[in-house]
C-alpha cells in the first residue's frame, strides 16, 4: 500500500477509530453515572423509610394505639417506597440496556475502523509474516506485523477465498513429480548405497510460516504420519534450502547428508517452494478481521485505547521522510477538519503533523 494512501487513511479511518472510542467512552460513564444514581435514590428512599419510623418514638400514645399506627404507616410507607425503587430500577435498567446497545455499537465501529486502516499497512514495516495452520481439513491464517514505536498487530486470513488454500493443499499443486531421498540402502546389484525415495505428490501442507522472502513448511502424509520439513530463503540470485524427513524410525537431516543431498533436484525443490511462498503471501491480500493489535505492550482492542494508539503512529509516521512527504500531499483542509473533531487531542495531533504550520486553521 502506498504512503499516500496511508496517509489519507489516518484522518478518515483512524480519525473515525478515535471518534468511535470517545463515543464509547463517554457511553460507559453514562452508565456509571446511571448507577450511582440509582444507587443514591435507593438509599435516599431507605433513610426515608427509617426516618419516617423513628418518628413514632416517643408519641404521647398508648402502646396499644402507638404499635397500631405504626404497623399501619410502616406498611403503608413500606409499600411506597418499593413502588418507586422498582420504578427507579427499571428505569435504570431502560437506560443501561440503551447505553450497552450504544457502547456495543460505537465499539464495532471503533474496531472496524481501526482494522479498515491498518489493513492498508499505513506505517512503516519491521517485520511481516502471514502463518498457515492446518486444522479439521481446511486452514487457519494469520498475518502478523510489526513496525517502529512497539506497534504490533494481527489480522485472521480468510484462506478459503483462495484456490489454494480453500482445502487440503497438496504438494503435487506447486509441482508434481518430486522425490526425496530420505535413506541409504543397499541392493546385490549396486555396490554403492542406493537411495530410497519418498514421493511427495500426495503430502499435504499441515503449517507454514512465511515473510515475503522466507519460508518453513512441514508436508504431512497422512496415511503413513511421515513429515517433510523446508526451510527455504529465496535472493535475486539463488536461493537456500535444507530438507529434513520425519517417520518412525527418525529425523534424517536430507540435505546435511551428502549420501542424500546429490540425489536431490533441488532445482525443482526451489522453483516449487518459491511458488508455495509466493501463494501463501498472496494471502495477506484476504485479511478478514483485526485480531490484536498492541502498541507499547498496550492491548488496544481490550482498552480501545485508539487515541492513545493514533497518537503513537503519528510519532513513528513523523520520523520517516517518505511517509511525511506523502502527509504534506493530503488535503490540509480536510485533515484539519477531521482532527477538530476529536477535541483538545487532535489540536496536538495537528501541531505534531505540522499541519498548523501550513497556514490551515
Amino acid at each position: 500500500m502506498s504512503e499516500a494512501k496511508g496517509a489519507d487513511l489516518l484522518f478518515t479511518e483512524l480519525a473515525d477509530a478515535v471518534r468511535y472510542s470517545q463515543n464509547w467512552e463517554r457511553s460507559i460513564k453514562e452508565q456509571d453515572a446511571a448507577r450511582a444514581k440509582a444507587k443514591k435514590q435507593i438509599e435516599e428512599l431507605d433513610i426515608l423509610s427509617a426516618r419516617i419510623t423513628k418518628s413514632f418514638d416517643g408519641l404521647a400514645l398508648d402502646q396499644d394505639s402507638a404499635a397500631g399506627l405504626d404497623r399501619k404507616v410502616n406498611e403503608f410507607v413500606a409499600l411506597a417506597t418499593q413502588q418507586v425503587k422498582d420504578k427507579v430500577k427499571a428505569n435504570l435498567k431502560a437506560s443501561i440496556e440503551e447505553a450497552e446497545s450504544e457502547a456495543k455499537s460505537e465499539e464495532l465501529k471503533a474496531k472496524r475502523s481501526l482494522g479498515s486502516y491498518l489493513a492498508a499497512s499505513p506505517l512503516p514495516l519491521i517485520e511481516e509474516e502471514v502463518i498457515l495452520e492446518l486444522s479439521d481439513s481446511s486452514y487457519e491464517g494469520k498475518a502478523e506485523y510489526r513496525c517502529s514505536g512497539e506497534i504490533e498487530y494481527e489480522f485472521v486470513l480468510n484462506t478459503a477465498s483462495t484456490p489454494h488454500f480453500r482445502s487440503e493443499f497438496a504438494f503435487a499443486g506447486v509441482r508434481k513429480g518430486v522425490r526425496v531421498p530420505v535413506r541409504l540402502g543397499k541392493t546385490w546389484l549396486h555396490r554403492e548405497p542406493v537411495p530410497d525415495f519418498e514421493k511427495l505428490d500426495d503430502y499435504v501442507l499441515s503449517k507454514a510460516k512465511a515473510t515475503k522472502t522466507h519460508l518453513e513448511a512441514t508436508f504431512l502424509n497422512h496415511e503413513t504420519s511421515s513429515t517433510v520439513d523446508f526451510v527455504f530463503s529465496k535472493s535475486s540470485n539463488d536461493g537456500f534450502t535444507t530438507i529434513e524427513y520425519t517417520d518412525g524410525r527418525g529425523t534424517v537431516d536430507v540435505t546435511g547428508e551428502p549420501g542424500l543431498s546429490k540425489h536431490i533436484d533441488l532445482a525443482m525443490v526451489k522453483t516449487a517452494m518459491g511458488k508455495l511462498l509466493d501463494a501463501i503471501n498472496e494471502l495477506s491480500k484476504h485479511k478478514m478481521q483485526l485480531s490484536r493489535l498492541e502498541c507499547g505492550g498496550e492491548d488496544i482492542l481490550a482498552t480501545l485505547d485508539c487515541l492513545g494508539f493514533m497518537e503513537k503512529a503519528v510519532a513513528v509516521i513523523v520520523q520517516s521522510k517518505e511517509y511525511m512527504d506523502a502527509m504534506r500531499k493530503v488535503n490540509p483542509k480536510m485533515a484539519v477538519e477531521r482532527l477538530k473533531l476529536l477535541g483538545p487531542e487532535g489540536n496536538k495531533i495537528m501541531e505534531s503533523l505540522g499541519l498548523t504550520a501550513r497556514g490551515v486553521k
